[in-house]
């Protein structure tokens, strides 16, 4: 069972992969273009959470049948829902923006780390997204301890995150890649 879930973690890679690299576009507008940033955070943080979103629920229904596909299709409907309602309600604020984006990180972080753990007995180094679901509940926890941190704090604050977020996803991407190039020549030999 567990097995099947990595063969399948393996061959969508690139769903990481894609999560990895609008996080880092994400973070380059963040760190590169504070100010305009900070205007139009809650129009970029929304578009990530719903590409994110999207991305794993796509995963996790591609997931269907084994393991914890679920966790993957929950956070992704959360990501997403959470990135709509940011669209229809642009002028909420700063503080309910770093509350929406304290949930979002927390609830993601949490899902990335049950993930790891579940699979560490099946995948290598699954540091990596342990890793992942640490920073992503510390970003959190950070923004939930000082939620009146203001918004060119939380623009850096979610440029910092998403550049260890990109990081982290990119990596385990490719470690899962390689999963899958090693299972297929494993096949082959057999």
């Amino acid at each position: 069972m567990i097995a099947d879930t990595v063969n399948q973690l393996s061959s969508k890679w690139w769903t990481f992969l894609i999560r990895g690299i609008v996080a880092l576009a994400l973070a380059a507008a963040c760190l590169m273009t504070p100010g305009p940033t900070a205007a139009a955070l809650v129009f970029i943080v929304a578009a990530y959470f719903i590409v994110a979103g999207v991305v794993s629920v796509v995963a996790g229904v591609s997931f269907t049948g084994t393991g914890s596909w679920w966790l993957f299709v929950i956070s992704g409907i959360v990501q997403a829902f959470l990135g709509f309602l940011m669209l229809s309600q642009p002028g909420m604020g700063p503080l309910a923006l770093a509350y929406l984006f304290a949930i979002w990180t927390m609830t993601t972080g949490v899902t990335e780390i049950s993930s790891a753990i579940a699979l560490r007995n099946v995948i290598n180094n699954e540091f990596w997204w342990i890793v992942l679901g640490i920073i992503t509940l510390a970003a959190g926890a950070y923004v939930v301890i000082l939620p009146g941190l203001g918004l060119l704090a939380l623009v850096y604050t979610v440029g910092f995150y998403a550049i260890f977020a990109g990081i982290s996803l990119i990596a385990l991407a490719f470690r899962l890649k390689g999963m899958a190039g090693s299972e297929a020549r494993h096949h082959a030999a057999a």
